[in-house]
């Protein structure tokens, strides 16, 4: 079976590594301008071009994809390139991990901006942090929500920040920024998620802006929690095994 069809790649390349990554030589400044130009002319923004292993095959890095460019511009490709001689090692999900993971530490430092808009449930005896994107409509959410007092038992402090996954024209995210407009968000919270109706608020909120952090996060689904040292942890979990998880870190 090739590998083409067993990774279900739109073209991929077995190769194996001449030299290392890091020893590449810079790409030519008639090169970068030549490739830059032909990308503008697709609309592809480029974060950055680079050679690739293969000889006179260029990687183009843009939001968080990889493709690669022949020397001249004519041809794209998109697909991944395998070391032969590492143990048929991805090249480019290896790099693509990799630059998720240096967003993904990016974001999440953002979220200590929004310390003082989140809804706190905070615990006597705090152990450890949480901070959860959640929508007022997801049934997980809901029950995370119910046994709050058992995470809050346990030194578990939990962080709301908000996370409408229907964006901002769902019916969610007006009853989200109703809860954060509250004069109680709290008491508005617990409501919301016990499916009462809440007063209808509007105020100066980021409630839109808690959801764009959530998207740049790479959150698809609530509630997700993200831990101290920003360890994404997406579904709920009840209070018994989120603890193992946080003792199991230490």
């Amino acid at each position: 079976m090739s590998i083409l069809k067993a990774k279900k790649s739109v073209i991929t390349f077995v190769v194996s590594i001449l030299v290392s990554a890091s020893s590449f030589a810079a790409v030519s400044n008639q090169v970068h301008d030549l490739l830059t130009k032909k990308l503008e002319s697709l609309q592809v923004d480029a974060e950055s071009i680079t050679e690739s292993p293969i000889k006179g095959l260029y990687e183009v890095v843009s939001e968080g994809a990889i493709y690669y460019l022949s020397e001249d511009g004519q041809f794209l490709i998109s697909g991944s390139i395998y070391d032969t001689n590492n143990g048929m090692k991805n090249i480019t999900a290896a790099k693509v991990s990799d630059i998720r993971r240096e967003n993904t530490a990016e974001q999440f430092a953002k979220i200590k901006s929004f310390e003082k808009d989140m809804i706190v449930y905070k615990a006597d005896n705090e152990k450890y942090v949480i901070t959860a994107f959640t929508d007022i409509t997801c049934a997980y959410c809901k029950k995370l929500h119910a046994e709050m007092a058992d995470y809050n038992k346990l030194g578990i402090t939990i962080r709301y920040l908000a996370f409408p996954r229907g964006g901002e024209k769902s019916n969610a995210y007006r009853n989200m920024v109703s809860v954060w407009c509250s004069d109680d968000p709290k008491s508005a919270m617990d409501d919301a998620k016990r499916g009462r109706r809440i007063k209808t608020m509007t105020c100066d909120n980021n409630v839109l802006e808690q959801y764009k952090l959530g998207i740049a996060l790479g959150i698809t689904g609530t509630p997700t929690m993200f831990l101290e040292d920003g360890t994404a942890m997406p579904g709920y979990l009840p209070a018994d095994r989120l603890i193992q998880v946080l003792e199991e870190k230490i």
